[in-house]
């Protein structure tokens, strides 16, 4: 499964270091009330460009207006789900939902044999019955004809701040999101690749500021075309 980190951890990097910008900068809007959809958008995007193998799946599905996506390693059977650091500490700490969030119900129904230490790793919020936890889960993989309950569900969460990825972890959780292991990922990131998107980014924030200055000079925004041999691409 290193194979599969490695893509995950340079899909991540790629998409917020330099898709999401590019996004940002031929937008250029007044404000930027959707660029947390956008970040995850950005994201999914890259990860249907690059998993190609027959070897995973990506599962597409909604929770109301919302469309998120899943990872399916056939191969070792895992299931993985992308988001931010802020976000996952945020999740089991809500009292206020009416129904489950699906990584409560994923969990519950993939990972209450996971081995922990019993800690509670965050501040648990509202919870469910199995049952509701049960329908939840059948509702979000309907249509996918693969018996899951095999699979472990596996979180990769990353801290994105001032354009750059900061720390991108590999969670295993147990079914009330006690941390049973959390590797990070970040050694996996292409050296050359990362490198050169933050010293264009760079280049192309001090660009913006000049802009900004002379704004009669037409300055052209936005990232170049990277030639950097993107050797984690091939997702077989």
């Amino acid at each position: 499964m290193k194979k599969l980190k490695e893509i995950i951890a340079n899909v991540i990097v790629e998409a917020l270091e330099q898709d999401f910008l590019d996004c940002k900068y031929k937008l250029n809007l007044d404000t930027h009330n959707c660029f947390g959809g956008l970040k995850s958008d950005v994201i999914n995007t890259k990860l249907r460009e690059v998993l190609t193998s027959e070897n995973y799946i990506i599962h597409k599905f909604k929770r109301y207006a919302w469309e998120g996506r899943f990872i399916l390693d056939l191969e070792s059977k895992s299931l993985i789900s992308i988001t931010s650091i802020s976000n996952l500490n945020r999740i089991p700490k809500d009292k206020n939902r009416r129904v489950p969030h699906y990584m409560q119900s994923i969990l519950y129904y993939l990972n209450s044999e996971i081995d922990t230490n019993k800690q509670i790793s965050f501040d648990l919020g509202k919870t469910f019955n199995p049952d509701v936890y049960e329908q939840d889960f059948k509702n979000i993989f309907s249509g996918l004809d693969i018996n899951l309950s095999d699979f472990t569900y596996y979180v990769v969460a990353y801290d994105y701040k001032a354009n750059k990825i900061n720390e991108m972890n590999w969670y295993l959780l147990g079914n009330e999101f006690n941390i049973a292991k959390k590797e990070s990922i970040m050694n996996l990131v292409n050296p050359d690749f990362i490198n050169l998107t933050r010293l264009e980014n760079d280049f192309s924030d001090e660009l913006t500021e000049i802009a900004e200055d002379k704004p009669n000079k037409g300055i052209r925004l936005g990232l170049k075309e990277k030639n950097v041999k993107k050797t984690w691409l091939r997702g077989d």
